[in-house]
């Protein structure tokens, strides 16, 4: 239970919980809890027979059944940062449609947030039986030296919504910027000529793809049409964002307003709408306002949100399968998979 704990980076307390099937411990760290397991070599016939009386015990566990399809050991391991880890709106749906396209392979996956110094150790930790691992996905963006120590451990390694053309890599990546290009052409179908983008392209490499998307769409029909005019408010997505925006808002002129919002995600544009009615702006009467990503609540904003439909566990099961097609041909040249994103129109623009 310690060293499951320790890898983790959770207490012993909730891996005794979610061994034991209890409340208390969300579905992604109790599938990340068993999964790590069932990789060090035991299973328990149920979660509360191999309960001893402080939670995990191996005296009462077996180990995993040898020449079954299920249960032969095998697994494929995730490298995903423990921020993505807990985001529960796109990152951890991501992590669910890979574990659910493992189980369909017959597959454990086994979670591991590695430290920056790209040690083989904490890439692949020695508990781990490497002759086991059907190969890697990197989720989100790693350095360099990372992606080298994961490449060094000599198994198949798949990026996940990230692409670094020096890794040599396969990588399979939602299209940010044909999604923020499609939102840009639509409110420039419904006459919008200013536009402002919400959000810091330093947060990570999709809101830069997102702006990157933006811009270009949008410069490219302002030197057309000899008009338009596209502004940034680069708000950080950290801790205190939401302080910021408000701000932000509280300071804008009438004579400011733009025609349309254009928001780095869907988490932005909700909480703009929301300030954009206290302050008594209609949209879209008087602004209009989408955001990327299609979370779940984007449909019960007030208005509901225009947005963009990016896969999330799609992404994680398309991932998978990039893995199985690099392991059974290690000589095939490097694939970049990218997933179109879909428009979902509502009542915000």
């Amino acid at each position: 239970m310690q060293q499951i704990a320790d890898r983790l980076h959770v207490s012993k307390y909730t891996v005794s919980q979610a061994l034991a099937g209890k409340g208390g411990v969300s579905e992604a760290t109790r599938q990340r809890v068993m999964e790590t397991a069932r990789a060090m070599g035991y299973e328990a016939p149920s979660a509360r027979a191999a309960l001893g009386a402080n939670g995990f015990d191996p005296a009462h566990a077996r180990p995993a059944a040898q020449g079954q399809a299920e249960a032969d050991g095998r697994y494929v391991v995730v490298w995903m940062s423990r921020i993505h880890q807990e985001e529960p709106m796109y990152w951890q749906r991501v992590l669910g449609g890979i574990q659910e396209a493992c189980r369909e392979h017959g597959w454990g996956a086994v979670v591991l947030a590695p430290f920056d110094d790209g040690q083989a150790a904490d890439i692949l930790p020695p508990y781990l039986d490497r002759t086991r691992c059907v190969g890697g996905l990197a989720v989100g963006a790693f350095p360099l030296k990372q992606l080298a120590a994961m490449k060094r451990i000599g198994v198949p390694v798949v990026l996940v919504d990230h692409q670094e053309p020096f890794s040599g890599l396969d990588s399979v990546a939602n299209d940010n910027i044909a999604a923020a290009r499609m939102i840009s052409g639509l409110l420039l179908d419904k006459g919008c000529r200013s536009f402002v983008f919400v959000g810091s392209d330093r947060f990570s490499v999709s809101f830069r793809e997102r702006w990157l998307g933006c811009r270009s769409a949008l410069e490219q029909t302002f030197a057309q049409r000899k008009d338009g005019e596209l502004r940034r408010w680069t708000i950080p997505y950290s801790r205190e964002w939401i302080e910021a925006l408000q701000a932000r808002v509280a300071r804008i002129r009438a004579e400011e307003l733009p025609d349309a919002f254009i928001c780095a995600n869907d988490d932005i544009a909700a909480e703009l709408l929301k300030l954009l009615q206290q302050r008594g702006i209609d949209v879209p009467g008087r602004c209009r306002v989408a955001g990327i990503d299609n979370i779940e609540g984007s449909a019960w904003t007030r208005p509901p949100l225009t947005t963009m439909d990016l896969g999330k566990e799609q992404l994680g099961q398309r991932a998978v399968e990039a893995l199985e097609r690099r392991s059974a041909r290690p000589a095939a040249p490097v694939e970049r998979v990218g997933l179109v994103p879909e428009l979902v129109l509502r009542a915000s623009t």
